[in-house]
């Protein structure tokens, strides 16, 4: 891939200003016309430029070395090796001694393993005390649902008739259901009828 500046313009006004990543000029045209959302570049002028990666590079390091040549008084590092290897290796040392002071000392027993059980109350797994739970509990939704028709299905009420009549196909057309709609509630959720 390579980088491409592009610049279309239609009397006058700029229509397009921006870098595409293509593999060829004509893959950045083509970019460049599908982002304008036209089907012709025609009475369109542009102007496609390659942008090589290593003169990006190059004007980037050139930018950092400025940087620092303001905050050390004037004076510039070398090379770019030299102006970042000062700051990683000051940074590699906070991390490692972070590191050192969180680090469990030999004479500590490790923790016990514990058991994840999905089930249970939530368990701190590193001291195996709970924890408090600040949610409250959720209240119980309505077994009420939105059919492909869109109207709404009180499955209480249905549960309730079937049960007293014991017919499927009663239960179904009261609350215009099909039978098989009603069928398939019945297996999912055990309902027997009186």
């Amino acid at each position: 891939m390579k980088l491409f500046k592009l610049i279309a313009s239609r009397a006058g006004q700029v229509l397009f200003d921006d870098r595409v990543e293509a593999d060829s000029p004509r893959e950045a045209r083509e970019q460049m016309k599908a982002l304008m959302g036209l089907n012709s570049l025609t009475g369109v002028v542009y102007a496609i430029t390659e942008i090589p990666i290593e003169l990006i590079q190059s004007i980037v390091d050139a930018r950092l070395v400025e940087a620092l040549q303001r905050l050390n008084g004037g004076q510039a590092p070398a090379t770019v090796e030299q102006m970042i290897r000062p700051i990683a290796s000051a940074a590699v040392r906070e991390q490692l001694a972070n590191l050192r002071e969180a680090r469990i000392t030999p004479d500590d027993p490790p923790p016990p393993p514990q058991r994840f059980d999905a089930f249970t109350p939530a368990v701190d797994q590193i001291i195996g005390t709970p924890t408090p739970t600040s949610t409250p509990p959720k209240p119980r939704r309505k077994l009420t649902s939105v059919t492909t028709n869109g109207t709404l299905v009180d499955w209480k009420a249905v549960k309730r008739l079937y049960r007293r009549t014991g017919s499927i196909k009663q239960a179904a057309a009261q609350f215009k259901l099909s039978v098989n709609s009603v069928k398939a509630r019945i297996r999912r959720e055990g309902w027997t009828h009186d």
